[in-house]
């Protein structure tokens, strides 16, 4: 690890509080997996503030679920591992990875402006949809534990919600959608603790109260503390600095590295990609058309149940 200084220097977090991690980790140790050392413990730690018991219940949830979920979640500890279902799903709803914060933060973005969360809830069961998010959140936490050890800092995600086209009509609003979001939000209080650093909402909608109070009843209130909302305008950030609008936008992205349809200068054209997330392009500022085997897949489930 390189030397680094702050309050996410993980060699001194390790020295400041080495009594506790040596307790927590003599109260887990009959459930201790093969990737447990301090580092690993010191997230459920720091998100306990510090009480042992909690932290320990929280490993032993999570060393339970992986248990439980070993046959399609183990492949997530590798990053270009592919999501069970994710290509069929990705149809429907774009998201991904895309570069680092400033500081050094994984970014996550979802295009839920393009996506079609309605339509993917009724051609996809709920298990196959969560089974996916679950999924793309394990491997955001296994590539910030690389990450941390790397750099000797520690890593965490920053979400983006890019809101550009939301609206009621197009079924952004569908509660089996924000179930799966919830669920997964709480799954990952224990799974993956100490992995939000922020999650931006870009351009909301008319109707986004609407949406935060729907988003209230299923996400976990950790999630929801840590929300910021950036008002934009045209399309995302478009022909507006990022940090005269946004000041935590201004923050964390430098404008080469934010995404265009951000109103950022970055179209991953260097990359070879057609676009910064999903590998789709950004000028997509309507929402995408149904696949063409849309009513086969609806079909499919009807006959199914």
């Amino acid at each position: 690890m390189v030397a680094v200084h702050g309050k996410d220097d993980i060699k001194t977090l390790l020295q400041e509080h080495e009594h506790s991690l040596l307790k927590l980790k003599a109260k887990v140790k009959d459930v201790a997996p093969d990737y447990m050392d301090e580092i690993w413990l010191l997230r459920y730690l720091l998100s306990s503030k510090y009480d042992v018991d909690k932290a320990a219940l929280g490993v032993q949830k999570a060393v339970e679920y992986r248990k439980t979920n070993d046959s399609w979640l183990r492949a997530a500890r590798e990053e270009h591992t592919v999501a069970p279902d994710d290509a069929a799903i990705a149809e429907y709803i774009k998201v991904g990875r895309h570069k680092r914060t400033t500081d050094g933060n994984l970014v996550f973005i979802v295009r839920l402006g393009i996506s079609r969360p309605s339509d993917a809830a009724s051609a996809f069961t709920h298990e196959q949809l969560l089974k996916r998010q679950a999924f793309l959140t394990e491997q955001n936490y296994w590539i910030c534990d690389r990450y941390s050890r790397e750099t000797g800092k520690l890593s965490r995600v920053v979400s983006i919600i890019d809101m550009t086209g939301v609206s009621l009509s197009s079924g952004h609003t569908d509660r089996r959608f924000f179930k799966i979001l919830g669920e997964n939000s709480h799954n990952s209080e224990f799974l993956h603790p100490q992995l939000l650093a922020k999650m931006v909402i870009y351009n909301p909608p008319g109707i986004f109260k609407v949406m935060f109070s729907l988003a209230k009843l299923f996400v976990s209130q950790r999630t929801i503390e840590k929300v910021a909302v950036c008002t934009g305008g045209g399309g995302g950030l478009k022909k507006i600095k990022t940090a005269e609008k946004c000041p935590v936008a201004g923050s964390l992205f430098a404008q080469d590295s934010l995404p265009s349809f951000l109103g950022g200068d970055c179209t991953c054209a260097e990359s070879g990609l057609q676009g910064c997330v999903a590998n789709f392009s950004n000028a997509q500022r309507t929402q995408i058309p149904l696949p063409s085997n849309h009513a086969q897949r609806l079909s499919e489930r009807k006959s199914a149940k």
